[in-house]
């Protein structure tokens, strides 16, 4: 069995992506170029084992515009206050703008194979971030500073909120990641490549490509792979006869 299919049997497979060790805090000066929909704040999870091309899915657990807008997974959206915006702004630039509260205790734990949580703000033309190796599995075990618990509390309410009572986020853009099958691994319904939406181009040796669309083609996507959260991926064929396992999700505003 080859690479492929062993990234690609029963379409869950899973591949570990390394994520760079020590945490580190960035901090740009001048304004930052972007339209209205810049985010002040994201909060990504990176890394781990995870199946082929799930990483290019994984949507940010929560994304903060400068508007008030909080999104979630990329699926449901809500607008906070003013005040609100203000008080998560200087809770996360307190915390991120301090390297130390990136720094694991020594002797703390390592727990393999989970996603590294990263934290971004932007304040004021500076860009703060910090990168925490296994920050919610080592909780209990203190591995990082109190400051970053209770940044990573603040946003967990934040997002339970959004997931709660926030309203659907259906824009017509979206991101899809196209993986080839082995010409001999078994599948069972094949669909054929959709009507309207561009056929990927694989560079040579390539197996996984993602594509960027929107309006027309977004929605011509989406009538026929209409459920992305399948366990799954649909089976689909290629005008030159070979099969792809497809998948997609909403793009953010900024992306």
């Amino acid at each position: 069995m080859n690479r492929r299919s062993l990234l690609l049997a029963a379409g869950a497979v899973g591949v570990t992506t390394a994520v760079g060790g020590a945490a580190a805090a960035i901090a740009a000066t001048g304004p930052e170029r972007g339209g209205p929909a810049r985010p002040m704040l994201t909060w990504e999870l990176v890394g781990g084992f995870v199946p082929a091309g799930w990483s290019a899915l994984r949507a940010p657990r929560l994304v903060a515009y400068d508007d008030g807008v909080l999104i979630a997974d990329a699926a449901k959206r809500l607008r906070i206050g003013p005040g609100e915006v203000r008080s998560l702004r200087n809770h996360a630039t307190t915390v991120l703008r301090d390297p130390a509260n990136g720094q694991r205790r020594p002797g703390a734990p390592m727990i393999a194979d989970v996603p590294s949580t990263v934290f971004t703000a932007r304040a004021n033309g500076r860009k703060f971030s910090l990168t925490f190796e296994g920050l919610e599995e080592t909780r209990r075990d203190r591995a990082y500073p109190t400051p970053a618990y209770s940044l990573l509390d603040h946003l967990t309410q934040l997002r339970n909120r959004v997931t709660g009572s926030g309203a659907a986020f259906h824009p017509d853009a979206v991101r899809a990641v196209v993986v080839l099958l082995d010409a001999a691994q078994p599948t069972t319904a094949v669909q054929p490549w959709p009507a309207g939406v561009p056929v990927p181009q694989f560079r040579k040796d390539e197996f996984l490509t993602q594509m960027d669309l929107r309006d027309r083609q977004a929605r011509a996507l989406m009538r026929a792979v209409p459920h992305p959260d399948q366990p799954q991926w649909p089976v689909l064929k290629l005008p030159d006869g070979r099969r792809a396992q497809l998948n997609w999700r909403f793009l953010l505003p900024h992306e």
